[in-house]
């Protein structure tokens, strides 16, 4: 063997040797963890000692009391019954006396012996671990394997020459958070090196010069440098990084920009060093263990890759507190004049308080979360904001009646009868399917190909915007009878209808495999995922894999309904919905009321008998039904008079009363809902529905008291 192998190996063995002892003597552990797990054990015994105690007490109490009440009602004890009520006592005395002796836990100042004795222990264990190989060997050997001697040896040759002159970083561990959090009462270490500055009003983030300038797109410096005022960040961050695994330790960061520091919150742009394959997904599937290393839990910290950056760019923030852990209220005010092509409709925030629009243009959205997680907020917010424009035709399929039952007067139809939801969606689906070949002749005769590429035609005649809302879609997809009609339907329109301007918004609790096919969710672009069960469920939602690669909704807090992760043109965001209630959902409704209400139909003036006017000839294709019993309610109530005809209000409460039926289109509508609708007293409407239902004008659906009256020329 030639000087500079040697020299080499005998490096390697020396540097591994290091390294074997440091680790064997137990000097990975620091003095703060080893005092911390003292004071952990010590405050585990003191609970359970104080429990013991009470356990004691309340028994020997229940034993007193029971004897006490057996002399009330026997007029006294037997001598043994006597002695037992005396020992009775006298346990209760000496546990109670006991526990006021335990007290509150405190932390003791503990002898450094102690915290030796404790990494002694630690260091014969490890010892006993390197002796088990050379045991084993040497037994090997003994039994009649004499190669294995030899054999190690050359193992221990080639790893120390493969090892060299590059030393081992010797460090200390740092503390396990969850030991941290379970030793709260520690507030001083013994030994233990004192804290870094932080900055103002950040005491949980890593330290930073509260009067660093946020100036963007500051030139990258060198790596193992920083921009001015953010060194220790890069240093914290690096070190983090590294402890977590996702860049090799002793490389560094690179701040592209001068942080951004308040009292609420630290942001940082940074980019992963080259050549260590590291990129934003490995920094997001870290992110747990990097909160912890930074300090702050995975609700506080927020990673993100920069929009038109690589995948090596992310911006990190720290926060003080849950960004989300307050609600934020959508006034009426937000949703005033909404444009849903353009503008959009204002459904979420983000952990900076930045406001998400929705915009159904070329927009589809799957909706999905466990029970209780927030969709029906995201829901009320974008049936709200579809009403508020009047270029939208809203479809709603209500598949948990009465979830949405507070749009039915206000949506162009409404289904939600169990015994014909599933039927009464497949034919309006179905319609709507066969609708988009009449779209794309309209467009076809101006040019184009999709109603994207021309604004001006949205809510044209023959191209309003059609949005299917399908809440808990699972109920009409799993139908036994019309599933497959509603899945085919719905292929048909996931894949080709954006273009023609019909949108589809499916919610789902994710608690049936099999809910949607893949042909369907494969072309929506917009998935939001509130709080799932599972890494599974909330794969179903997002896609395969992304749990793998960091983002599941299992991961989220449970308590903060409408919390959930946004997959939006090919990112993934955190956000919570806004909340709409109360009297902004009243206002809002009103809104929709005025905005969406039809002209009432006011009486046509007699024409005099010396000028007649023939009467129009008949269309063949207007309705069906007779309705010109409504000529004779108004020339009763209307005589001929000179000037405008003076109609009662009656009369025009009846007429408005019809109107509404037709507008309920095959469901029918209720005589209570009838009633509101128009203002009038429930009886009234009562007797006017008994009449036209005698006439044939209506029908009567179902039995009392769900009984519901349809026009019958609205019949499907």
């Amino acid at each position: 063997m030639s000087q500079r192998p040697a020299r080499r190996t005998r490096s390697g063995a020396r540097h591994l040797a290091l390294f074997l002892a440091h680790w064997a003597g137990g000097h990975t552990v620091s003095n703060e963890e080893l005092f911390r797990r003292i004071i952990k054990q010590r405050a585990e015994a003191h609970q359970e000692a104080l429990e013991e105690h009470r356990r004691l007490v309340l028994k020997a109490h229940k034993k007193a009391t029971k004897l006490h009440r057996i002399a009330e009602e026997d007029g006294g004890l037997t001598p043994a019954a006597k002695a037992e009520l005396k020992a009775a006592t006298k346990e209760a005395e000496r546990h109670t006396a006991a526990l006021r002796a335990l007290g509150e836990f405190t932390v003791p100042a503990l002898d450094p012996g102690q915290v030796r004795h404790r990494r002694r222990r630690i260091a014969a264990a490890r010892c006993a671990v390197l002796a088990a190989p050379a045991a084993g060997i040497t037994a090997a050997t003994v039994a009649g394997a004499w190669w294995t001697g030899p054999t190690a040896a050359v193992l221990g040759v080639l790893t120390s020459w493969a090892r060299g002159p590059q030393a081992f970083d010797l460090t200390v561990r740092p503390v396990p958070a969850d030991l941290i959090a379970e030793t709260p009462m520690v507030l001083a270490v013994p030994g233990a090196a004192p804290a870094p500055a932080v900055a103002a009003g950040l005491p949980s983030v890593p330290p930073m010069p509260t009067n660093a300038p946020a100036t963007a797109g500051a030139t990258p410096a060198k790596t193992g440098t920083a921009a001015e005022g953010g060194q220790d960040l890069v240093l914290a961050l690096s070190k983090a990084l590294g402890a977590c695994r996702v860049i090799p330790r002793g490389t560094r960061v690179t701040l592209l920009a001068a942080p951004e520091v308040t009292a609420e919150r630290w942001t940082a742009m940074v980019r992963l060093p080259d050549d260590t394959g590291a990129t934003v997904d490995h920094v997001v599937a870290a992110r747990k263990n990097l909160g912890g290393e930074l300090g702050l839990d995975r609700a506080r910290l927020h990673v993100e890759q920069v929009a038109g950056a690589d995948d090596k760019t992310l911006r990190v923030s720290g926060f003080t507190t849950d960004p989300f852990a307050r609600p934020r209220l959508c006034t009426a005010e937000m949703l005033g004049g909404v444009d849903v092509w353009e503008q959009g409709i204002p459904v979420a925030f983000d952990a900076f308080g930045r406001l998400l629009y929705l915009r159904l243009r070329d927009v589809s959205i799957l909706l999905g979360g466990s029970s209780r997680s927030g969709k029906g907020a995201v829901l009320r917010l974008i049936i709200a904001g579809c009403l508020l424009d009047t270029r939208v035709r809203l479809h709603l399929a209500d598949g948990k009646h009465p979830g949405q039952y507070r749009w039915s007067l206000l949506a162009d139809s409404y289904i939600y009868d169990p015994d014909k939801r599933a039927k009464q969606l497949a034919k309006r689906l179905e319609a709507l399917v066969a609708e988009m070949g009449e779209r794309a002749g309209r467009l076809a005769a101006v040019g184009v190909e999709s109603l994207a590429e021309r604004p001006d035609l949205v809510g044209t005649d023959g191209l309003t915007l059609e949005v299917v809302v399908v809440d808990e879609v699972s109920a009409f997809t799993l139908d036994a009878k019309y599933g497959k009609r509603i899945t085919k339907a719905l292929i048909e329109l996931a894949a080709r209808g954006l273009a023609f301007g019909i949108v589809l918004i499916l919610a789902t609790q994710l608690s049936t495999a099999g809910v949607l096919d893949r042909l369907i969710t494969s072309n929506i672009v917009w998935r939001w995922c509130m709080y799932a069960t599972g890494a599974d469920e909330s794969n179903t939602i997002l896609g395969k894999g992304m749990a793998g690669r960091g983002y599941s909704a299992h991961l989220l807090d449970p308590e903060q309904r409408g919390s959930g992760l946004l997959l939006a043109e090919g990112r993934i965001s955190t956000v919570r919905s806004l909340w709409l209630d109360g009297d902004d959902m009243t206002a809002v409704q009103d809104m929709i009321r005025a905005l969406r209400a039809k002209p009432a139909t006011t009486a046509t003036p007699p024409v005099p008998a010396q000028a007649p006017v023939p009467a129009p000839s008949p269309d063949p294709a207007e309705e069906e039904a007779d309705w010109s019993v409504l000529d004779g309610w108004l020339e009763q109530a209307a005589p001929p008079v000179p000037g405008p005809a003076a109609v009662p209000a009656g009369a025009l409460q009846r007429l408005r009363a019809l109107d509404v039926i037709r507008q309920a289109g095959p469901d029918g509508i209720k005589r209570a809902a009838l009633a509101e609708a128009v203002g009038a007293p429930a009886t009234t409407v009562g007797g006017w529905l008994k009449e036209w239902t005698g006439q044939g004008v209506i029908e009567a659906l179902g039995s009392p008291p769900h009984t519901r009256y349809a026009a019958t020329d609205g019949r499907q």
